[in-house]
């Protein structure tokens, strides 16, 4: 799986909620629910993971990116 978003790169609220409505991807922020008030605001990549589990009875194939405010 290829990633999406690239570690250690920095992207503005605008950015992460265009490829977030286009993909298929978990975005895990350190601000809450503040991820998409400003769209000029930048988030850096800090890591990222090809899968995650749900509770659920099945592994979910998708990208997480962690995220944090620049």
């Amino acid at each position: 799986m290829t990633q999406l978003l690239e570690p250690g790169k920095n992207y503005t609220g605008e950015e992460l909620q265009k490829i977030s409505e286009s993909e298929d991807i978990l975005l895990l922020s350190s601000n809450e629910d503040q991820l998409f008030t400003d769209a000029s605001r930048e988030y850096r990549v800090v890591s990222w993971y090809e899968g995650f589990y749900s509770h659920g009875a099945s592994y979910q194939m998708k990208q997480a990116y962690i995220v944090e405010k620049v």
